[in-house]
């Protein structure tokens, strides 16, 4: 994302208008259209005003300018939220998180390389078409009986 993109990503979570913007920064809406689709970049008193109204910093703007070989630092403001929620777990809260995304995260690498299959027990999350319906509720109970002892 570029230094335009990010400032309208964060305008827009923020539900503030063009216009608003503008009002905030001492600026006409032209030049909040110009910094957003890249036609002209603001100066340095307008960019800090930009972090102060959009609460965001220099990092969060230019992060895809900086070119950092140690690791991606491509960020939506959605991920943001997450990292934010992150920190403020205790302990154990953590702990639940990293377990849960690391095998989510094995989980769908497998997946991606066809290495497993959906397991039986969690079948019924896959779509099913809707002529794949049971003739009655024994034979639904029999298939409910069978995925239960799978496990």
């Amino acid at each position: 994302m570029s230094l335009g993109s990010r400032i309208r990503e964060l305008r827009e979570d923020k539900n503030i208008s063009r216009s608003k913007l503008a009002d905030l920064l001492g600026v006409t809406v032209g030049a909040i259209s110009n910094y957003e689709n890249e036609i002209s970049s603001p100066k340095e008193p307008i960019l800090f005003k930009i972090m102060e109204v959009l609460n965001c910093d220099a990092n969060y703007l230019f992060q895809d300018a900086i070119n950092m070989h140690a690791m991606e630092n491509n960020i939506s403001i959605g991920e943001y939220k997450i990292v934010e929620k992150y920190r403020c777990l205790d302990l154990h809260g953590k702990e639940m998180v990293n377990f849960t995304l690391e095998k989510e995260y094995e989980r769908s690498i497998a997946l991606k390389d066809n290495i497993i299959e959906t397991p039986s027990w969690n079948r019924h999350l896959e779509p099913q078409a809707a002529h794949n319906d049971y003739s009655n509720d024994e034979e639904q109970q029999k298939l409910m009986k069978e995925d239960l002892d799978d496990l």
